[in-house]
């Protein structure tokens, strides 16, 4: 049923979106938000360049703390071009479930496991104090909303909650475990079973890193 843009959470369960692309139906699983890190070798004058006072990204490090703390299916880690402002540099963005919290200066590889403990904090109490060493690194760069207080536009979805396969429904494909796309099991090339479950991948990597930590992505 098309419904308004509306989430709510259910802890256990993946929730999809039914998105049409292409002339096809695509089923999206649904984040509580995205970690957008800028730095040199993604394209901009600011993050990570060393001639400018800034230290090295460490986009390894972004990566190591992402996995280990298994936030794939929460929080979306995108490596990016410029996010500005230029000025203070080494910036990141945390969007989380309508919130944006700004980072600045992370001049520092210390920072990168507090930022993921802060957004730890911040998927069980949106109101979670950052850690102390990292306050001063946060700050507000979009300007507050206008009188209204929120978007107005409209935005119809098919959202629903999915707890395994649903073989009440024909057109279902199900998930690779670890990139989130959908596979046809008919056509799929790569598969694993695993405590009596059969799994599907898009891919050889796919199915490397599900067989090396299984439980990290069921």
């Amino acid at each position: 049923m098309d419904r308004p843009n509306k989430i709510t959470l259910t802890t256990g369960r993946v929730r999809t979106v039914k998105v049409q692309a292409r002339d096809e139906l695509f089923r999206i699983v649904q984040m509580r938000g995205n970690l957008f890190v800028c730095s040199k070798a993604h394209g901009n004058c600011c993050c990570g360049w060393t001639e400018k006072g800034r230290a090295p990204v460490n986009l390894d490090l972004y990566q190591a703390e992402w996995e280990r703390r298994r936030l794939r299916n929460k929080v979306h880690l995108s490596f990016t071009g410029c996010l500005g402002p230029c000025s203070v540099g080494n910036n990141v963005l945390l969007q989380l479930s309508g919130r944006s919290v700004w980072f600045k200066d992370l001049n520092d590889d210390k920072y990168i496991p507090l930022m993921f403990d802060y957004i730890e904090a911040l998927l069980e109490n949106l109101a979670a104090p950052p850690p102390l060493e990292l306050a001063g690194h946060i700050f507000e760069r979009y300007l507050p909303p206008e009188e209204t207080g929120q978007l107005t536009a409209h935005i119809p979805v098919t959202a629903e909650a999915e707890a395994g396969q649903n073989d009440q429904d024909e057109s279902w494909k199900p998930l690779d475990p670890v990139c989130l796309m959908e596979v046809d099991p008919a056509t799929a090339r790569w598969k694993a079973e695993y405590e009596g479950r059969q799994f599907y991948f898009c891919a050889p990597a796919c199915k490397k890193t599900f067989e090396r930590e299984p439980q990290a992505y069921l």
